[in-house]
């Protein structure tokens, strides 16, 4: 079992993974799985692009405090579990963990 399968399988547990299309694209959020640097797990929240039509949509501000929240909450269930997290991008709009074995 690879690092990334390990982390899906622990973040699986409590949170939802990104639900995706036949063509790729994210049609429910959730959280994001890859390979990160020196064998570390990549790990980030993401969302459907909004329907830029749709004057009720969820603002970019709104979009990103989302990511926040959720990185949040994904870095507690890891490190609960026993990872060693490294939060990254804490006032980008865009903030990801690396998650790695202790």
């Amino acid at each position: 079992m690879t690092i990334l399968d390990e982390v899906v399988n622990v973040l699986a547990r409590s949170h939802e993974r990104v639900g995706k299309n036949e063509y790729g694209s994210s049609i429910k959020p959730g959280f994001t799985v890859c390979t990160g640097p020196d064998g570390k797990a990549r790990v980030s929240h993401t969302t459907p692009q909004p329907d830029l039509l749709n004057p009720d949509r969820v603002s970019d501000d709104e979009l990103a405090a989302q990511r926040h929240q959720m990185v949040d909450a994904y870095a507690a269930t890891l490190e609960a579990a026993g990872w060693r997290v490294e939060r990254r991008g804490p006032r980008s709009r865009y903030p990801y963990l690396l998650a790695g074995h202790q």
